[in-house]
C-alpha cells in the first residue's frame, strides 16, 4: 500500500486482483461504459480529521489514475466544504460532517 498527501488529505493506494485484463477493458469486445470492471489499483481519500470520505476500487489501472481521481475528489470536498461554511449562519467554519 502506498499513501499519498494532497492538501492535508490522506490518499491510500492498493494494488488490487482485477476482474477482466486490461487489454479487454480497452478492446473493441467491450462495450462502452461498461460498469463494474474494478482495475489493478483502488485508493480511498481520508480528510484531515482522519474520517474516509471516498474509496473506488473500479476502472483504475495505475497509482497515478488513483492519484489523479483522489485530488479531484478532495477538491470537490473542500469545495463543499466551503459551500458550507459560506452558507452556514452560525458561523461554525469549516465544521461539517466530515470534519467532526
Amino acid at each position: 500500500m502506498k499513501t499519498e498527501m494532497y492538501k492535508n488529505y490522506e490518499i491510500k493506494i492498493w494494488e488490487q486482483k482485477p476482474n477482466v485484463s486490461y487489454e479487454f477493458a480497452f478492446s473493441s469486445e467491450n462495450p462502452p461504459n461498461v460498469d463494474n470492471i474494478k482495475g489493478s489499483h483502488g485508493y480511498e481519500v481520508f480528510n484531515p480529521k482522519g474520517k474516509s470520505i471516498y474509496k473506488d476500487t473500479w476502472d483504475m489501472w495505475d497509482e497515478q489514475a488513483c492519484i489523479d481521481n483522489a485530488c479531484q475528489e478532495i477538491d470537490a470536498d473542500l469545495e463543499n466544504e466551503m459551500m458550507n461554511y459560506l452558507n452556514d449562519p452560525t458561523g461554525k467554519g469549516m465544521e461539517g460532517e466530515n470534519y467532526q
